[in-house]
């Protein structure tokens, strides 16, 4: 895992991307980027332009967007592209940081960066070369972090983030927005790595402050809630996780709408824990109310319909009708090779249900053959 130093200069490299690309000085960086990533492989190479001509087109056609969100984000993509330079190639460091300082010293005094720096109280661009404690670089290590965990690595996101931790709260603050959101991520990947438990002892001393500082209704606060439920299903308790679920679900309708997507999320995790503390009928029940909004909503092959299809097929088997949870996979097995193919890991766990439910209902209201 890189350390620090490594990953505030891949934060810096993916802002320099993004403020080059903004800028007038785009054919030379343009240039330097791709013979720098490209490492001398030709194909490499061409993959690096293609990457670097569609961020500059996507800066270029967002004018009427949040340009700041839209930064933010392709800042991170890059930083992860620099960070996987830095860890396959070490040798890389010096010619990084050569084309970093290269870039801070060509950009005019009277012309701020069109991101990062821009952004600050005093916009000198020499803040933004400051180091690991710009909160400018804090930002792009956290998009480094959470990079890693959706790449699938979540150690690595947590360990980022238990080190980010420190220098927000000394840098921000520990009530600062972005501080609680570094908190929220390090119990979130937390509990990725393996670590219920510790998530949720994360999430329960988090949620006051975040109440406090940001308001019970926040959507940051309700999502805290929403993982600290999650996680203390996950650490043993399924039944406190059902009676949380069902307090954020009132708070949810109330604050969005009965129609919201994050009230069905919680509708379908209350159904859930439901069922895991040991309620089949009133977990198949709830699912079943549930399955003709997400129709409505979403349409019937949607990824999150089949989900909570193949929910409503489980608990309602394990709920006494074997027959019924059969008929309902076999159902359910079609539409998942018809949307996602019959070799795709979903697919085949549909059919280990169908197998199961079979044989549990013997001939107990069979189809003709």
């Amino acid at each position: 895992m890189l350390g620090e130093s490594l990953l505030t200069l891949a934060a810096l490299a993916g802002q320099m991307v993004v403020d080059a690309a903004a800028g007038d000085r785009w054919e030379k960086a343009e240039r330097g980027y791709a013979q720098l990533l490209g490492r001398g492989n030709a194909k490499q190479a061409k993959l690096v332009r293609r990457w670097l001509e569609e961020t500059r087109a996507q800066l270029s056609s967002e004018a009427g967007a949040d340009m700041g969100m839209v930064r933010t984000a392709l800042a991170g993509r890059w930083a992860g592209r620099w960070a996987d330079l830095l860890e396959e190639d070490p040798d890389a460091e010096a010619e990084l940081r050569a084309l970093v300082q290269e870039n801070q010293a060509a950009q005019p005094a009277d012309e701020p960066p069109a991101s990062g720096p821009a952004d600050s109280a005093d916009g000198d661009v020499s803040d933004y070369a400051a180091g690991p404690e710009h909160p400018d670089a804090l930002a792009m290590r956290s998009e480094l972090a959470y990079s890693a965990g959706q790449a699938g690595d979540a150690a690595a996101a947590r360990d980022q983030f238990a080190a980010l931790l420190p220098v927000a709260e000394r840098v921000l603050g520990p009530e600062h927005p972005d501080t609680l959101a570094a908190r929220a991520s390090l119990a979130y990947w937390t509990g990725q790595a393996g670590d219920a438990a510790a998530a949720r002892d994360q999430f329960a001393a988090l949620l006051p402050l975040a109440e406090r500082v940001l308001g019970p209704e926040h959507p940051d606060t309700l999502t805290n809630r929403h993982n600290l439920a999650n996680f203390t299903g996950y650490a043993g308790d399924a039944a406190a996780a059902r009676d949380q679920f069902a307090g954020l679900l009132r708070v949810r309708e109330r604050a969005f709408g009965a129609d919201s997507p994050d009230t069905l999320v919680a509708r379908f995790n209350r159904a859930y824990w439901t069922g895991r503390a040991g309620a089949a009928a009133a977990a198949r029940d709830q699912f079943a109310a549930l399955l003709p909004i997400r129709e409505r909503m979403y349409g019937p092959d949607h990824p999150d319909t089949l989900a909570l299809r193949e929910e409503l097929a489980y608990w309602t088997g394990c709920a006494g009708a074997a027959a019924a949870a059969r008929d309902q996979f076999a159902a359910l097995l079609s539409a998942y090779e018809e949307v996602l193919g019959s070799e795709h890991p979903e697919t085949l766990a549909v059919w280990y249900q169908l197998a199961h439910w079979t044989a549990l209902a013997g001939d107990e209201g069979a189809p003709p053959d």
